[in-house]
């Protein structure tokens, strides 16, 4: 695997997740299926089955898994954490598995630092949008009797944690 990080340190973190993954009986997963049953992506998204990541993972099928885009598309749902019955978590397999590839210098999809930067820059993901009504009105928040979003109150402050966690967890 090639990467900033040391092959040492991810070949360890791989062994400690396939490790961890089959102490959760695997192989009950593989048979259950409530993960996928319940996960939106999956409905959509053929290529997507939560199940198929923790087999993959039981298998020792890491590497391939950390440069695939299939780690990237969970939508952190949690359904499937929350649906099975051996308390296996493929939402929690996935997040080990997102910070091993950025750990690796794998790439990952833009749309996160978009995220990063708007949050960086106004303090949510996203600026509240106003709705329609069936007449065709349009209502903001105040209008719909709602409270303002909260934002962070020192804006600097905010940038320079949110940076420097940022920064941290680059590849060295």
């Amino acid at each position: 695997m090639t990467g900033k990080t040391e092959d040492r340190e991810v070949e360890f973190i791989s062994l400690m997740l396939q490790r961890a993954v089959s102490e959760m009986a695997a192989e009950v997963c593989e048979q259950c299926g409530k993960c996928a049953s319940g996960c939106p992506v999956s409905r959509h998204m053929e290529d997507f089955n939560p199940r198929r990541i923790i087999a993959k993972v039981a298998l020792g099928r890491i590497e391939e898994l950390l440069k695939s885009e299939e780690i990237w598309t969970c939508t952190s749902c949690m359904k499937c954490k929350e649906r099975c019955p051996e308390n296996i978590s493929p939402y929690d397999v996935i997040l080990v598995l997102r910070n091993m590839a950025v750990r690796a210098g794998l790439p990952h999809p833009e749309s996160y630092d978009q995220t990063i930067e708007a949050v960086v820059d106004n303090g949510v993901t996203q600026e509240p949008l106003t709705v329609r009504t069936r007449t065709g009105e349009r209502h903001d928040r105040s209008s719909l009797s709602l409270n303002p979003i909260d934002k962070p109150q020192d804006m600097e402050e905010f940038k320079e944690v949110l940076l420097s966690i940022v920064e941290a967890g680059k590849p060295r």
